[in-house]
């Protein structure tokens, strides 16, 4: 079946525009070097060209979703690391007993393991 008449004929089925947009195919005309590579990628993992773009599509989506969750991490550290560094020129230097250190360091890291655990549990 056709594009055009895959997505006329999804169009009269009453989903939403979201709906349909979302189930309808997607055509992309590719320069014949993206085409070859694409191609190329597909026999590598043993999977069709579109089903292989999409795998790509997907993988390159989280990597900037990721990208952007690191970016956002490390601006947090980095004024968290400033802050720090304010206090300590304006002369608070309070400092962390060795054995409250460890105490946290033991809570955090049972506090860790045991979403693990439930984690592991739910699968």
């Amino acid at each position: 079946m056709a594009v055009g008449s895959t997505a006329r004929a999804r169009a009269g089925s009453g989903h939403a525009l979201g709906d349909r947009a979302a189930r309808s195919p997607l055509s992309v005309e590719l320069p014949e070097d993206l085409r070859r590579r694409l191609s190329g990628e597909a026999r590598r993992r043993k999977l069709k060209v579109a089903t292989t773009a999409r795998v790509l599509i997907d993988e390159r989506i989280a990597e900037i979703e990721d990208e952007a969750g690191l970016s956002r991490a490390e601006e947090w550290q980095r004024s968290q690391a400033w802050a720090t560094w304010e206090k300590i020129k304006a002369g608070d230097v309070r400092e962390v007993s060795w054995e409250s250190l460890e105490e946290e360091t033991r809570k955090a890291i049972e506090r860790v393991r045991g979403g693990v655990r439930a984690r592991t549990r739910a699968s």
